[in-house]
């Protein structure tokens, strides 16, 4: 008997799951990379650029509905976030990528000091209401690197969980 007592209780939030109202919300993420444009080695201050990470939610059906979300940078191919590094070849520039204007904090997965963005849309009913988020990713190149002539890269993925 003391069998059928937890396999019951367990049926029964199930059945009250099921009675709750079904929202959902279709949301699509779109990036702007970042292009650091020509470096030169010789100037004393950093190089900046700006990118961005964009969220888009439209409600598909029930009510008004919160979307929680956070958003993570990975470390590229660097595998670091103290420093990211671009590659052309065997050459390294490095840069890093933050979620602010002021470069403080760099932006990465909330591992090895670096921090996450977060954030909340409250999406409304209704076809036609779509509602945005907007994150700008600031990126630094340090400066004075050594550099040969080249087309440097690196590759970062960003994550977003709900």
């Amino acid at each position: 008997m003391s069998v059928r007592r937890p396999v019951l209780g367990a049926l029964a939030a199930i059945a009250c799951l099921a009675c709750a109202e079904a929202r959902a919300v279709d949301c699509a993420v779109f990036t702007a990379g970042i292009a650091f444009g020509v470096y030169d080695p010789t100037l004393a201050t950093p190089t900046d650029a700006a990118g961005s990470v964009r969220l888009q939610c439209r409600h598909t059906r029930g009510g008004a509905t919160r979307v929680n979300y956070g958003i993570a940078l990975s470390a590229g191919n660097s595998g670091e976030f103290a420093q990211r590094q671009m590659r052309a070849g065997a050459d390294i520039l490095s840069y890093n990528l933050f979620s602010s204007a002021a470069r403080i904090l760099v932006w990465g997965d909330g591992t090895q000091g670096s921090g996450l963005v977060s954030g909340s849309l409250l999406v409304n009913p209704g076809s036609l209401s779509v509602v945005e988020a907007v994150h700008p990713i600031y990126g630094r190149m340090l400066a004075q690197q050594p550099a040969n002539t080249g087309n440097y890269a690196d590759t970062v993925l960003v994550t977003v969980t709900f």
